[in-house]
């Protein structure tokens, strides 16, 4: 009989929350949500990537994508820019005050990744990465073969 008590889906899905939270009162001040950090540590890595692009990469939807850029952009830390090669398509580039926060959202994800890390050796974190780096593409792929039979 399945356990709804004790099973790895009701414990990634707490653990994403908690992480959640503890960004979202990090970054409060800086008016960005747990939700807009990870499209701003994608345009750190490289600046002036499509909205389309920056959904791939984190395997969230458009509209999602789309929210969570006009946020950005209303707060001032990205501007879209048109593709000249794609007219229905803009760039998404970091503004100077989107660069300026960048040692704030590394601070509040170094601490994260810190409280994830309490208690494991280095070979357990290494191990802890790449069961759930294969756990994702085992989701990734079902979600997306599944996606495309609907």
């Amino acid at each position: 009989m399945f356990n709804f008590s004790d099973n790895l889906p009701k414990d990634i899905a707490i653990i994403s929350r908690h992480m959640s939270a503890y960004l979202a009162k990090k970054l409060e001040p800086l008016g960005i949500g747990a939700g807009q950090g990870p499209y701003l540590f994608l345009l750190y890595v490289q600046d002036g990537q499509s909205q389309q692009e920056l959904s791939n990469k984190l395997l969230l939807d458009k509209a999602a994508t789309v929210r969570s850029i006009n946020r950005l952009e209303e707060a001032g830390y990205v501007e879209r820019v048109p593709d000249p090669k794609d007219n229905r398509s803009f760039k998404i580039f970091l503004t100077e005050k989107g660069r300026s926060v960048r040692p704030q959202l590394e601070k509040a994800l170094s601490e994260v990744i810190g409280i994830l890390n309490l208690g494991l050796s280095e070979e357990e974190q290494v191990m802890t990465r790449k069961i759930v780096r294969r756990i994702l593409g085992n989701i990734t792929q079902v979600s997306r073969d599944f996606k495309c039979k609907e």
